[in-house]
């Protein structure tokens, strides 16, 4: 089965600069999340790699002031409690253990603040398993994450419909019959 969800992809422009890196593995993914959020929001960068350090313009962009890292845990400043938005926001995406690993092992990220938040409600990444229920995919961390910063409820959501749809087409096709492979 083919599935194409070009048409639901929603652009907005964002005053934060988002720099997602994303964990080589996890491009090949096709389910994964990231690059509908980059192709939602126009002003971000994508990058593939382990690290932003050996690429002039990824340390350039970590090395700039204003940059956060979007990554829970200890140490993270919680989006509620944020006195001063970030610039530029370097988004880790891979499966939960890989981006800790990229932000532990990399001094630049791991040098960077790190911004945290607990989503308001679960997730809708019904397709792959999250190792919590706070857990979200990137693409609806980007967007929760941007409407706080931005102070701006709501706008962001639109570039959510390709990852729904994208859901959706994909529980539908795990519940047909006659499908290759299906038991």
């Amino acid at each position: 089965m083919v599935a194409c969800i070009c048409t639901a992809v929603r652009t907005i422009t964002s005053r934060t600069r988002v720099v997602f890196l994303q964990h080589p593995r996890e491009s090949r993914v096709p389910i994964s999340t990231c690059r509908m959020a980059h192709l939602s929001l126009p002003n971000s960068e994508m990058h593939v790699g382990l690290r932003p350090e050996g690429s002039a313009r990824l340390e350039a962009v970590v090395r700039a002031p204003g940059t956060m890292v979007l990554f829970p845990g200890a140490g993270s400043t919680d989006i509620v409690g944020l006195t001063v938005p970030p610039q530029t926001l370097i988004v880790v995406d891979g499966t939960w253990i890989n981006a800790r690993k990229v932000v532990q092992r990399s001094p630049l990220l791991a040098a960077l603040p790190r911004l945290g938040f607990t989503p308001a409600q679960p997730g809708n990444y019904r397709i792959r398993r999250e190792p919590a229920a706070h857990c979200l995919s990137t693409i609806e961390a980007v967007a929760y994450v941007l409407e706080a910063l931005e102070d701006a409820p709501g706008r962001f959501t639109p570039m959510l419909g390709c990852f729904d749809r994208m859901v959706e087409l994909q529980l539908a096709y795990r519940a047909t019959p006659n499908r290759r492979g299906a038991k």
